[in-house]
């Protein structure tokens, strides 16, 4: 008798033994788990092809998930005792679809991070040339001293909004 497997993309999650082994919120848990690692993985390679509109795009699943997903993991820490001893097989199968799910995150931040950096680059890059360009000339009046303007023009400002 030949025994296959099913994988969840290049994860490597097992599910037909992830799934025999967890039950209940764990199972649950462990279903939004590879659900909210596929889309952060999708909108990660969008990312990554400067697709933001169908990054944006995700945003409405991606919370929905988020919030289905904290309020299982609620439910899963205060029923802890379900998933058995730390060494059973539930618990390792929900720690491993967990690593994976972190891994996913991690490689997210490092491209929000990445884009951030060059979009505030760009924004400051455009704002000191542009005051720059609007700086009044200043020159040499009497007894060669320097001029001061009579009034300063506004420089530009950029703000770091951290979501």
């Amino acid at each position: 008798m030949m025994q296959t497997s099913q994988t969840s993309g290049n994860a490597g999650i097992d599910q037909t033994q992830t799934m025999s082994a967890l039950n209940g919120h764990g199972a649950k848990l462990a279903s939004l788990t590879r659900q909210l690692k596929d889309l952060i993985d999708r909108e990660t390679q969008y990312l990554k092809d400067h697709q933001t509109d169908e990054a944006q795009r995700l945003h409405g699943d991606k919370h929905r998930l988020m919030a289905e997903y904290r309020d299982t993991l609620n439910k899963v820490r205060v029923n802890e005792k379900q998933l058995g001893p730390e060494d059973s097989p539930a618990r390792k199968a929900l720690k491993k679809i967990t690593d994976e799910f972190r891994e996913s995150l991690r490689d997210h931040a490092r491209v929000i991070l990445r884009l951030k950096a060059v979009t505030e680059g760009i924004v400051k890059t455009v704002g000191e040339e542009v005051s720059r360009k609007n700086r009044p000339v200043v020159g040499y009046g009497a007894n060669a001293a320097f001029r001061k303007p009579a009034h300063a023009r506004p420089t530009s400002i950029s703000l770091n909004k951290v979501i």
